[in-house]
C-alpha cells in the first residue's frame, strides 16, 4: 500500500463527515450512569467527602506529591458548600444527558467529578478511572448536536446543528474501549489462576460479591476452567476482532451478554452497566442511524401490537 493510500484512509476514517447518532446516545446513556453512580456516592457525603469525613481535606491532599485537580481545596470546608456541590453536579449532569449548554455542562460536570474524586481517591474502582478518561474526550465531541435540547433550539432559531460531523473523537473512545479489553487480557494473563482456569472458581466464592445463585455450573471445576478461559478469548476479540466489520455486532452481542452474566452473578457496582453502554458506542459510526430506525419500527410494531391485544380483549 502507497504511504498516500494510507493516509487517505486514515483521513476518511477519524475525519471523514459522518452522523453524530452514535456519540449524541452514547451522551445521554453515559451521562446517565454517571449520574446514578455519583448519586449514590452522595447518598454518604457525610462520610465521603463531608468536613468530617473519614478522610479529611488535608489528609486526602497529602496522597498526591503534585497538583491536582481538587476544587475544594480552594473552597469552605463545610456542609453547605459540599451540599451545594452535589446539587450543581446534578444538575450539570442532568443538563448534560438532556443536551442543554452540552459542553459547557460537560466541563463543569467533569471538573467536580474530578474533584470529588480526589477528595478521596481511596473511593475510586477502574469503573471510575474509565469514566474520567471518556468524559474528558466527550468535551471535545459534537454530543449535542442531536437528541438534545441545544438541536431543538438551535433547529426553532433557523440555525440547525450539523447532523454530520468528523467523528475523530469516537473513534478515540472506540480505540480507548479496545485498549481497555486488550489491557485487561494481557494483566490477567500474567496471574496464575487464569493460566491455569481456577480464576473463575475464586472469583465466585468471594461472598461480598455474590449476588444471584447458578447452580451446577459454579460446582463443576471443568465448566469454571472453560469459563476462565473463554473469559480471556471473548476479552481479547472485544479488543482486536470487534474492528472488522463482519464480527463487529456479533462481538457486541456476546460482549453485553457476557457482561449480563457476570451482572448476575456478582455484584461489581456500575462496572458491568459501564461496559455495556461503552460496548453500544463499539458500534459502527456510519450505522447508528439504521439501528435507530430499526429500534423505532420494533417500538411501534410492539405498540401496535399491545393496542390490538387490548382492543381484542
Amino acid at each position: 500500500m502507497k504511504w498516500s493510500e494510507l493516509v487517505s484512509k486514515w483521513n476518511n476514517y477519524f475525519f471523514k463527515d459522518a452522523p453524530v447518532d452514535g456519540i449524541c446516545i452514547f451522551r445521554i446513556l453515559f451521562g446517565t450512569i454517571i449520574l446514578s453512580t455519583f448519586f449514590q456516592d452522595a447518598l454518604f457525603y457525610r462520610d465521603l467527602w463531608g468536613p468530617e469525613a473519614i478522610v479529611g481535606l488535608e489528609s486526602s491532599m497529602k496522597s498526591y506529591p503534585f497538583a491536582v485537580l481538587n476544587i475544594f481545596q480552594y473552597l469552605p470546608q463545610t456542609e453547605i458548600m459540599y451540599l451545594a456541590m452535589i446539587l450543581i453536579q446534578i444538575i450539570s449532569l442532568c443538563f448534560f444527558i438532556f443536551g442543554y449548554k452540552t459542553r459547557t455542562m460537560a466541563i463543569l460536570s467533569f471538573v467536580l467529578l474530578v474533584s470529588f474524586h480526589q477528595r478521596n481517591i481511596n473511593l475510586l474502582s477502574s469503573a471510575d478511572l474509565l469514566i474520567r478518561i471518556i468524559f474528558m474526550y466527550l468535551i471535545m465531541a459534537p454530543c449535542g448536536n442531536k437528541y438534545s435540547l441545544d438541536a431543538i433550539f438551535a433547529r426553532k432559531k433557523g440555525n440547525p446543528l450539523a447532523q454530520n460531523h468528523a467523528p475523530w473523537i469516537h473513534r478515540i473512545i472506540q480505540i480507548q474501549i479496545a485498549v481497555v479489553y486488550v489491557s485487561t487480557v494481557i494483566a490477567k494473563s500474567k496471574g496464575h489462576t487464569w493460566v491455569d482456569g481456577s480464576a473463575v472458581y475464586y472469583a465466585t466464592r468471594l461472598v461480598d460479591f455474590e449476588r444471584f445463585p447458578v447452580p451446577f455450573v459454579l460446582d463443576n471445576m471443568f465448566l469454571l476452567k472453560m469459563m476462565t478461559w473463554s473469559t480471556l478469548v471473548v476479552e481479547l476479540a472485544l479488543g482486536t476482532l470487534i474492528f472488522i466489520k463482519e464480527f463487529r455486532m456479533p462481538l457486541i452481542i456476546l460482549g453485553i451478554g457476557f457482561h449480563l452474566g457476570i451482572e448476575y452473578m456478582m455484584a461489581i457496582p456500575t462496572f458491568e452497566w459501564l461496559m455495556i453502554i461503552c460496548l453500544i458506542g463499539m458500534i459502527q459510526v456510519e450505522e447508528y442511524p439504521k439501528y435507530i430506525e430499526y429500534t423505532r419500527a420494533l417500538f411501534i410494531s410492539l405498540k401496535q401490537s399491545f393496542e390490538k391485544s387490548k382492543l381484542n380483549n
